[in-house]
Order: structure tokens, then C-alpha cells, then sequence
């Protein structure tokens, strides 16, 4: 592990110069407690081990940075004495890929500020793009119940046909893979992955009795989007499990998962 002391507020770095990682956590510490306040391109079991791990270090110095490698990443940590709390930004990045430092300290430079005068989730995301771009190629996302159930849709504005039969399309999707799960099997565990079109797919996660189904043109590149969809189908398990449970057929509340979908895409 290298700790660097030197000083945290270095001057921003302007232009349009830019890096690109794989995820960011956003902490904010206080004695033993660890209040997660945004992420982006990072699980929430990930994040959890960064905290657990560095937590102490983080406490004991209060203020530093902290470069260092975890399996097949390396991690980046900045954190900051803001009393009563310390906030810590983890970045985690690919193991071999080489960063410009200057422009991450620049980042965390924004971050800081932009915590400090308690904006919204928005403005610390506009910052994050800058490191962790959103992705583009993608018509329309359908988050369905098993029971067929249409909890969130959103679905590109110029989409007209699925805007106005989105409740049919989702009724679609649950049938088939209900379909699909008869023909293959519930007990190998296997369950439909696409469905293919002429010039679309939908690509599908199932998770937790859930279906994720994303539509996208077929010469789209799947290499980031697919971490992409994997992140977001956790996060919308985390932020509804409780109301999944209990779920009694009012799909209000899921409308607000639409600013953590454009976290990651553009629909």
C-alpha cells in the first residue's frame, strides 16, 4: 500500500482533456460509520470491501491519499478531513491501465467542492461523466415481474410504436421468457438471454424474479454496456427490495429510478 501526504487540493486541470475508469465510490466516514453517498460503475459488495479494508488507515490519517493494487485492480483513494466527517472518494481502475494522476486529483478537487456546498446527485454525476462516461445505443430498457407486471420503463423519445404499446411489449417479454423457462427448464438453471430481430435485440438479465430487458440496435458494442446493465439491475434490487416484497401493484415510487438509469445511459 503507498500512502501519499502531499496536498489534496491541487489546482484544477481545464480543457477537454479526460480519463475514463471503471467505477468511483463516493464515502463519507464519521468514527466507525460509513454512509455511502453516490457510486457509479461500482457494486455495492465491492465497495463494502474497499470501506471494510482501508477504513482504518482512512480514520487514522484523516486526510491523505492512498494508492494500491487488490487483485485485478488498483485503487485509488483520496480522502478528506471535512469535520466532523472524512470524505473518501475510491476509484478503481484496471490493474495495467496507466491514468494521467493530475486529472483524477482534479477530479476529486470538483468533488470535493461540489459535496462541500451540498448539490444534488446530479451535479456530482456531471462530474463522474467526466471519468465514467454514459453509453449511448440503447432504444428502450423494460424492467418486468415475473408476474408480468410492467414496474419501469424508458424508452427513447422517437420510439413512438413502443411508446404507445409498452404495456403489451412487456407482457411479450414475460411471456416468452416464462416460455422459454418450460422449454429449457427451470432446474438447469439456464434461462433466455436475447431475443433477436432483424436490426434489434433485446438483451435480458434475470435477477431476483426480475427480467431487465434491454432494446438496442444489433452492431451495438455489448463490452461496457453489459457491466453497465449488470450494475444497474443491482442497484434496482437494492433500492426496492423492501418495497418488492410488499409489492402491492403501485409502480410510483420505481419513476424515481429514472436518474440512476441516465447515471449510466442514453435512452
Amino acid at each position: 500500500m503507498i500512502v501519499l501526504e502531499n496536498s489534496l487540493f491541487e489546482e484544477e486541470i481545464s480543457g477537454s482533456e479526460s480519463i475514463e475508469l471503471l467505477g468511483i465510490g463516493l464515502v463519507s466516514i464519521s468514527g466507525r460509520r460509513a454512509n455511502p453517498i453516490f457510486k457509479k460503475g461500482i457494486g455495492n459488495g465491492l465497495l463494502k470491501t474497499l470501506v471494510k479494508f482501508y477504513k482504518d488507515k482512512i480514520i487514522e490519517k484523516r486526510e491523505g491519499k492512498i494508492i494500491d493494487l487488490l487483485g485485478s485492480h488498483t485503487i485509488y483513494i483520496h480522502f478528506f478531513d471535512i469535520k466532523p466527517d472524512i470524505l473518501t472518494i475510491f476509484y478503481v481502475n484496471e490493474k495495467d491501465k496507466l491514468i494521467r494522476y493530475d486529472l483524477l486529483c482534479s477530479i476529486s478537487n470538483q468533488l470535493v467542492k461540489t459535496f462541500c456546498s451540498n448539490s444534488s446527485d446530479v451535479e456530482i454525476n456531471t462530474i463522474c461523466e467526466k471519468i465514467i462516461p454514459k453509453v449511448s445505443g440503447i432504444s428502450a430498457l423494460f424492467i418486468i415481474s415475473r408476474a408480468g407486471h410492467a414496474l419501469f420503463t424508458q424508452i427513447n423519445s422517437q420510439k413512438k410504436f413502443l411508446i404507445a404499446n409498452y404495456i403489451q411489449i412487456g407482457g411479450f417479454i414475460s411471456a416468452i421468457t416464462s416460455f422459454s423457462q418450460e422449454v429449457i427448464g427451470k432446474e438447469s438453471g439456464e434461462c433466455l438471454e436475447a431475443i433477436n430481430f432483424e436490426n434489434h435485440q433485446f438483451i435480458l438479465i434475470n435477477k431476483n424474479d426480475l427480467i431487465f430487458a434491454y432494446l438496442l440496435e444489433k452492431n451495438t458494442n455489448l463490452n461496457q454496456i453489459k457491466r453497465f446493465m449488470d450494475l444497474l439491475a443491482e442497484e434496482f434490487i437494492d433500492c426496492y427490495h423492501d418495497y418488492l416484497v410488499e409489492f402491492n401493484g403501485d409502480i410510483e415510487p420505481f419513476t424515481l429510478f429514472k436518474h440512476v438509469v441516465d447515471k449510466y445511459f442514453i435512452i
